[in-house]
Parts: C-alpha cells; structure tokens; sequence
C-alpha cells in the first residue's frame, strides 16, 4: 500500500487526501440543516430565558421557571409580565422562521413545554375557580395583550405540530377546570368545598363557550 502512495502523482495524492479530510468531517461534523440552523439561533436567542446557559463552566437554569411561578401566584397583569415577555419573543420567533420548520422548533422539550404550560396557564387564570358566565366574563382579568398571546401561541403550535395537537391540548385542558356547583350545594356545611370539574356538570361546546378557547383570534392578530 505505501508503495502504491508513492507510485501515484504528487496533484492525484493531494486530491485524494482532500477527499478524505472531506469524507472525515462530514461523517464527524455533518452539514447542518435549515431547521437545525433555525433551532440553534431559537435556542442561542433565548438564552437564560427557554434555555439554560453555561458561564464559566456553570449551568445555569433559565428564567422561565421563576417567571412562571410568579405568574401563578400573583394572577395578574404585573405579576405575568415577565413570563408572558418570555412566551411572546418565542412565539414571535419561531413564527417568523420557514413554516417547515416550526413543528421541529416547538418539538424541542423547553419549547413545547413553555407553550403547552403557558396556553393551560392563561386558560385557567381566564376561568376562575369556578365557571364563568358567558361573555367577556370568560377572560377573567386578561386583556388585549394576553389574549393577542394565547392567539399567537395557537397559530405557532397549530401551525407547527396540526390542529389535532392544538385540540388534544384543548381537551385535556378541560378536564381540569372546575364547574358550577350543583344546585342545593350551597349550605353552611359546604361552604368552601371545591365545585365538581366542568366535564361533569357541562357539555363540552358549554364549556368552550366559556372559555379562553373560544376567543376570536382575528381580533387579535
């Protein structure tokens, strides 16, 4: 075999160890995808806040957690602005990258739980403890801001992973909210008890009805 190397012109040797310095790197480092590229500039744009960042050899967990929680507990426009911030430069982004790729950028785990959490979060603020009435009644204390959010989170997701996926979530979401109390219910001795869930009391287009979900998202787009 070395006498064969030796034997070859010098131009024919140096294509051939060209080629296989190429045929190396590709096998060690291929050529990335237009998604892949789109999913590393996702991920290196929201840093510290989808996705935790590394400085000096130290992870560090991104914000979305905390803002997440505070959210939650303070049930207000203030107390959410940071996270619904979050939620909204994401969905923005992802948005405004090829349509092909936006089911692989909301399939990365940080993504689709930021969203699938966010969606069941505005949807439960909106609804209360117990039903609402029809109406405005069933955006709670979400304006125009939330509900332009919920909506750019429902074209994103529906756009990216199919309206199955969007209803799918839709319905596990309403197995979770909390119905009317029954009537007769409201003695002394059931003060405080929690309402039966709405998929006991409700059928599910009244529950819709009532619900974020039924929101018209051309009046917020």
């Amino acid at each position: 075999m070395e006498n064969f190397f030796k034997s070859l012109p010098k131009p024919v040797l140096a294509i051939l160890v060209i080629l296989a310095v190429l045929i190396f790197f590709m096998f060690n480092d291929p050529p990335h995808t237009v998604c892949q590229v789109q999913a590393d500039n996702l991920k290196e744009s929201m840093k510290g806040q989808l996705f935790s960042t590394v400085i000096n050899k130290n992870n560090y967990p991104p914000i979305i957690a905390r803002a997440q929680e505070a959210c939650q507990l303070g049930n207000s426009s203030g107390s959410c602005l940071e996270y619904f911030g979050i939620l909204r430069k994401a969905a923005r982004e992802i948005k405004g990258y090829s349509s092909d790729c936006r089911g692989d950028l909301i399939n990365i785990p940080e993504v689709r739980k930021g969203f699938t959490d966010g969606v069941i979060l505005l949807a439960k603020m909106a609804w209360g403890s117990r039903a609402p009435e029809p109406g405005m009644a069933r955006f709670g204390w979400l304006q125009e801001s939330e509900l332009g959010l919920f909506c750019l989170i429902k074209d994103v997701y529906s756009q990216g992973l199919g309206d199955e996926a969007w209803n799918g979530l839709r319905a596990s979401i309403f197995q979770e909210l909390p119905g009317e109390l029954r009537a007769g219910s409201l003695g002394s001795s059931q003060v405080g008890q929690e309402p039966p869930k709405a998929m006991l009391t409700m059928e599910e287009k009244d529950i819709w009805a009532r619900s974020l979900f039924s929101v018209r998202c051309e009046n917020y787009r």
